[in-house]
């Protein structure tokens, strides 16, 4: 997750896509205001309207989510879902699921999300059926863990969102800038390779945020 933008496109660009947004709704920008203030990771705006596109042209009616911290892409997610549609998101972290949950609260979606607080590698292997959409933005290093578990509970067809996949354009050059340990860049490196690479993926990296990695299960 990122608070602000990384630098991995033109700052033409950057600016572009910041001056394009619609105005975020109060709730909204009180979240990302929050965020900002307490240097709490969230997705950055852009990524949070696709993560929205994302479940709307999937129809996805169940969704899983790995790192709710305060809320804003859960709330992207279930703004998504068509009556009945449920989000189960994760979380480690009891006073940002607390933030969160009020949030939703008075977002007036809180019926169509399941927060948990409960480590994501443990808490997906409770599940059972299929979803429709995973977003894993949890534990970096822990990307792997997360997949494995939730690979069984992907439908035919679901879709996988996966962010910061290009960590401030480190990812690319094989070397931390300061911002991510050389630990989280390697990991990354090898996590994006098995995905673009897996044989029951379509995947692709997009430089959307911090880069999001998107993919189609066969």
């Amino acid at each position: 997750m990122a608070i602000v933008p990384a630098v991995i496109v033109t700052d033409a660009v950057r600016d572009y896509l910041r001056a394009s947004r619609p105005e975020p709704d109060p709730l909204l920008a009180e979240m990302e205001a929050h965020a900002a203030r307490e240097g709490i990771p969230v997705v950055v705006p852009e990524t949070g309207q696709l993560l929205h596109v994302l479940a709307r042209a999937r129809g996805a009616r169940r969704v899983l989510e790995v790192g709710t911290a305060i809320g804003v892409s859960t709330l992207y997610l279930a703004r998504a879902l068509e009556g009945g549609g449920r989000v189960v998101s994760f979380e480690v972290d009891a006073g940002r699921q607390r933030a969160a949950r009020a949030y939703l609260e008075r977002a007036g979606v809180l019926e169509r999300v399941e927060l948990r607080l409960q480590d994501a590698r443990r808490g997906l292997r409770e599940l059972d059926g299929q979803f429709e959409l995973a977003f894993i933005d949890g534990v970096k290093t822990q990307y792997r863990e997360y997949l494995e578990a939730l690979w069984p509970l992907l439908a035919p067809g679901a879709v996988l969102a996966v962010d910061n996949v290009l960590m401030g354009g480190g990812v690319a050059e094989g070397a931390s800038d300061g911002g991510w340990s050389q630990e989280q860049i390697a990991s990354a490196r090898e996590f994006n390779r098995r995905l673009l690479e897996h044989p029951e993926l379509a995947a692709t990296i997009t430089p959307v945020g911090d880069g999001v990695l998107v993919a189609v299960r066969r």
